[in-house]
């Protein structure tokens, strides 16, 4: 992770967990993370099955120039490249692991380098994980206001995170095979619990 913000967000994360078990929904307080809200977002699948937007905060709204709240979150992706960028969430959902997405925002002619934190969560007690609690930052530098809106997010790399504990000066480890690779065939679809 090349920005503080996501890690600090990650360590968040891992200190929710408890017995291995991903945090609930209602236990994230918006107001420790106050300062980083207007980069977050959470998603979850739709009536459709289909993972969508549930927030998205006003960062991530005013780099778009639009609501994403509803919105499938297959859309934020550049045309014709979201399959494996959706395929991705599924598993970070189904198999409880988080992941960081190297991506850059572009409008078609610029474009900058920001990464994605993925985090599974649960949305009630006795269920696996069902959304993603996830963040959108720049990587190295604000996106300039000359630039936006940005249209689409193209995928640069990506990885698993492993590990169970804080990682403020720990080793980051990651994964880089498929998600196939990781966890076998997804599901064509996921229906909401």
């Amino acid at each position: 992770m090349r920005n503080q913000a996501s890690r600090a967000i990650f360590d968040y994360w891992i200190n929710l967990k408890h017995d291995g078990a991903v945090p609930l929904k209602t236990e994230i307080d918006p107001t420790a993370l106050r300062h980083l809200l207007p980069h977050l977002f959470m998603a979850g699948f739709d009536p459709a099955g289909t993972l969508s937007f549930r927030l998205a905060g006003t960062r991530i709204c005013d780099l778009f120039g639009r609501e994403f709240r509803g919105e499938p979150l297959a859309g934020v992706w550049q045309e014709g490249d979201h399959r494996q960028p959706v395929e991705i969430a599924h598993n970070v959902i189904q198999s409880q692991q988080p992941a960081l997405l190297d991506v850059f925002a572009s409008n078609g002619e610029i474009r900058h380098a920001y990464e994605v934190l993925l985090l599974p969560i649960r949305s009630v007690e006795t269920t696996a994980s069902d959304r993603i609690f996830g963040a959108l930052l720049p990587q190295f530098s604000p996106y300039p206001v000359t630039a936006m809106p940005a249209v689409f997010l193209a995928l640069d790399n990506w990885t698993f995170l492993t590990g169970s504990g804080s990682h403020f000066g720990v080793p980051l480890t990651g994964d880089r095979r498929s998600p196939q690779q990781m966890h076998g065939r997804l599901p064509p679809s996921r229906r909401p619990l």
